[in-house]
Formats: C-alpha cells, sequence, structure tokens
C-alpha cells in the first residue's frame, strides 16, 4: 500500500468517523445497552418496533414522498437540459430562473409552500378570483394530504434546481462533441438523444438523483410542515418516540434511525450496482 493510499483511507476513514459512531451508538441502544430508558440488554425494543404497522407505514410513505419528488425533479431537469441549452438569452435567461431556487432552505421553501397550497391560500384565492372555484374552500386538499400531493410538489421544485445544475453541466460537458458525431453518421435527432444524450445524461445525474433520494428520504423540515399525521412520516415519528415522555419509548427512535440508515445504503448499494454494470459492457 504506498503513501498516498494510506493517506486517502485515513482522510476518508476521517470523514466517515462521526457516522460510524452515530451507527454504532444507535446500534447500542436499540438493543438497550445504552440510551434513553431503562430495560435489559437485547433484541426485545429491537424487534417490538420492527413489528409495528405504524412504522411500516411510515417508511412506506416516506419512500413514495422521496421516489416521487426525485423522478418528478428528475424529469424535470432533464427536460429543461435539452430544451434549453442553447446560447441564445431566453435560454439562458430559463437556466438561471431553474437555478434560483438552489439556496432557498428547504423550511422557507415548505412554509411558502403551506402559503401558496392550501384551501385558504394564495392559490385558492387566486382561483375563485378568476372563476375557476366558487370560493376557495372548493380547492383539493393538498397540503396534509395522505397522498402528500402539496409536498412532492414543493420538494421537486426544491430538488430541481440542483438537479438541473447537474443535467446541464453533463450537457455542456460531455455531450455536444459525441452528438455531433452521432449526427455526422446519419443518426436522426430521436436515435441521438436516444443513443446518446440520454445516457449521457442519465449516468452523469445518477449519483445526484441518488443524493436527492436519500436527502428526501431523510429531511425533516418540509415533512413537519406539509405532512399529515396518518400516515406519520419515518422522519417524524422518529422525533415523536425520541420526545416522548415515557422513558421507555425514547430507545425506540434508535431502531428508526438504523431503519432510514438502511434505506439510505440500500439506495447507495443499488446505484454501485448499476454503475458497476453499465462500466462491465465499457470497451
Amino acid at each position: 500500500m504506498t503513501r498516498a493510499t494510506r493517506r486517502g483511507l485515513l482522510a476518508a476513514l476521517g470523514v466517515a468517523l462521526p457516522v460510524l459512531v452515530g451507527i454504532g451508538y444507535s446500534a447500542m441502544a436499540s438493543v438497550g445497552m445504552t440510551g434513553p430508558g431503562p430495560g435489559e440488554a437485547g433484541p426485545a425494543r429491537l424487534l417490538r418496533v420492527l413489528g409495528e404497522p405504524a412504522v411500516w407505514a411510515g417508511v412506506g410513505w416516506s419512500l413514495w414522498i422521496a421516489t416521487a419528488s426525485t423522478a418528478l425533479a428528475a424529469a424535470g431537469a432533464v427536460l429543461l437540459a435539452m430544451l434549453f441549452r442553447g446560447p441564445a438569452a431566453g435560454d439562458r435567461a430559463a437556466r438561471l430562473l431553474a437555478v434560483l431556487p438552489l439556496p432557498i432552505p428547504h423550511i422557507v421553501a415548505a412554509v411558502a409552500g403551506l402559503l401558496l397550497l392550501t384551501q385558504s391560500g394564495l392559490l385558492a384565492r387566486v382561483l375563485a378570483a378568476l372563476g375557476l372555484l366558487r370560493d376557495p374552500a372548493q380547492m383539493p386538499a393538498l397540503v396534509y394530504d395522505r397522498w402528500g400531493i402539496g409536498l412532492i410538489l414543493i420538494l421537486a421544485w426544491k430538488e430541481f434546481a440542483f438537479l438541473a445544475l447537474v443535467a446541464l453541466s453533463v450537457v455542456a460537458t460531455r455531450g455536444k462533441q459525441l452528438e455531433e458525431v452521432a449526427r455526422t453518421l446519419g443518426a436522426k435527432p430521436p436515435a441521438v438523444f436516444r443513443r446518446v444524450t440520454w445516457p449521457l445524461l442519465w449516468r452523469g445525474m445518477m449519483p445526484a438523483v441518488v443524493a436527492v433520494f436519500v436527502f428526501v428520504a431523510s429531511t425533516y423540515e418540509a415533512f413537519a410542515v406539509l405532512a399529515p399525521s396518518d400516515p406519520l412520516a419515518l422522519q417524524l415519528l422518529t422525533l415523536e418516540r425520541y420526545t416522548d415522555a415515557d422513558l421507555t419509548r425514547r430507545g425506540d427512535a434508535f431502531v428508526l434511525v438504523l431503519v432510514g440508515m438502511a434505506v439510505s445504503l440500500l439506495a447507495v448499494a443499488a446505484h454501485e450496482w448499476a454503475r458497476t454494470s453499465w462500466d462491465r459492457y465499457e470497451p
């Protein structure tokens, strides 16, 4: 092992150490070896929490929100990169507007969504003023609804800016020359997109898409503002258990932390498997 390799491993260990310590503490607390709440060490707490239907309902709901919002944001980013990639002033303005939400905090975006999408919010009042609704109360429930439509829209809008920035960078740095070669060889525009642009975009965006999915599946602010109480999302359920007045239930939060960590690790593992499969077919 070279010195550079050892330094790289030490740097990686330094970055990962806080996460590893957190996972280790959560694992010990989930079996009663440490953490709040009395109890004997053993798998009883772990098995009890994993056997609760509310936990898996929360996991499924959080995954639904993360999947839908990430898919919408990724689709919008690809569309933007294809339609507004030129040097014209209109294209530049569209790219600028697309990335403007990037520095906005998620809590600000969530509160803005609450003010905009509720049945007494700005959108409902505008539609009622235009005569499209008899009164604002006729606005479909987009906030605190079981499908999480408002939450999905806000998260997709917020994460779209980041994915759009990645998509535009991929197209600008990798796509132009290969597309010109394909057109020179006689490929029609649909074939150029299917065989050149789309594979480049998807492979270039995949790490960012996975990062957005993991972030949305574990973020708290937007869920706290816009999510319903039934089913209770995994993030909100974790905090509820950790702040429970009953100390015997506070340790349940560490089991839920491990569940959330497992979801994130599975997403990263799926990306690595896909990347390895792609690399296998490269010349």
